[in-house]
């Protein structure tokens, strides 16, 4: 008989001792998947009481009732809201494919070089940031239409989705750079220059300006100078910009003939207004292009005069005295003149660089009159 009773309380003992582990191996998994609720709180058997109360505190607010509402705002508030963030970054990444699409049709009809013509491609950039956020986002969004939402996958939905909702609203340095390298499509994608010829093979490849000479720099940062207004300024239905004046102060001034050409039916082509300020030396180039002129003076640095200049239009090219013509003609080589359009040409010669036979008494910006 007493050895019966030994057995049945070492078997009793052992019992107890096994639903003691497993009850605190409960109260550690509850610390850890909630920590704030059980900051106060132990693993052992002593915290049992304290246990049974925060349980009676969660069943009589309710919690559990909340469970099917917090899926349903995980599901229709949420995410929804983050699918709208991935539906306007990827429209303005389609964007920005379609605005360098209508570029590269103006670019086609300018001539790069001899026989080339320049286009610009898009191309991604594998930023990692990026491919993790993507990569999270889908996370989040796969299947989130389903009838039903597992209890575990919506947990772990709810906390990808909460450390990017932290993040994205962070204020220290790297949550900044961060939210704006995953926001701005404009860091998603790189441009890049491909000169091609007339039966669009390839003739050379431009990622910068990097060992080229000054001319071949100046002529591609000018292509692209136009590229980049015209993909800022052009209407949101792809037509020419309405309003568009560009003001180039200084034009050319170190630019051969060919080049001053060029850049300028960029510009034209593109549906801007110029307002160009040059030397002398580059009118008789820019003459088919503009459509009225005057000359500036400033002496002294501080007074300035104009002159009006008018445009012959049956000649298309500026109505210059003879001899001033004689002399503009002396400074630059003479150049094709295409139709002219509505653009304005400033020019920037000292007193003594106007052409012979000019009045000398000319309206000065300020309205008064003054004799250089």
């Amino acid at each position: 008989m007493e050895r019966e009773l030994h057995h049945a309380r070492s078997t009793a003992q052992n019992a107890r001792n096994d639903l003691a582990t497993r009850i605190e191996r409960q109260f550690g998994a509850f610390r850890r998947g909630w920590p704030m609720a059980a900051a106060d709180l132990d693993e052992t058997l002593a915290s049992a009481p304290e246990y049974l109360r925060l349980l009676t505190r969660i069943e009589q607010d309710g919690l559990p009732r909340f469970e099917a509402r917090f899926a349903a705002l995980l599901k229709d508030q949420s995410t929804e809201n983050l699918a709208a963030l991935a539906r306007h970054v990827d429209e303005a990444r389609r964007q920005i494919r379609e605005r360098m699409a209508l570029v590269n049709e103006g670019l086609a009809e300018a001539e790069f070089n001899t026989g080339t013509h320049l286009q610009i491609q898009v191309s991604e950039r594998q930023l990692p940031d990026v491919l993790v956020f993507r990569e999270q986002v889908r996370e989040v969004l796969e299947h989130v239409w389903s009838a039903q939402l597992d209890a575990a996958d919506a947990e772990s939905r709810f906390k990808t989705l909460a450390a990017m909702v932290d993040r994205l609203a962070g204020q220290e340095p790297d949550d900044k750079r961060w939210r704006q390298q995953v926001l701005d499509v404009r860091l998603h994608v790189e441009f890049i220059g491909r000169e091609l010829d007339v039966d669009g093979r390839e003739v050379e490849v431009y990622r910068s300006g990097a060992g080229k000479s000054g001319g071949q720099r100046e002529k591609l940062a000018t292509t692209c100078l136009a590229a980049a207004l015209r993909y800022q300024l052009g209407g949101r239905e792809g037509g020419l910009p309405r309003y568009a004046p560009v003001v180039l102060d200084e034009a050319f001034g170190k630019a051969d003939n060919e080049f001053t050409e060029l850049a300028m039916r960029i510009f034209e082509g593109f549906g801007f207004q110029m307002i160009v300020a040059t030397p002398l030396k580059s009118v008789m180039t820019l003459e088919p292009f503009i459509g009225g002129a005057c000359f500036v003076d400033i002496r002294e640095r501080k007074h300035s005069t104009t002159l009006q200049i008018a445009y012959d239009q049956t000649r298309k090219r500026l109505a210059l005295p003879e001899a001033g013509a004689q002399e503009a003609a002396s400074a630059t080589a003479a150049s094709a003149r295409p139709e002219p359009t509505a653009a304005s040409l400033l020019s920037t010669p000292t007193a003594a660089d106007l052409p012979s036979g000019t009045p000398r008494s000319v309206e000065p910006v300020d309205g008064r009159r003054w004799s250089p």
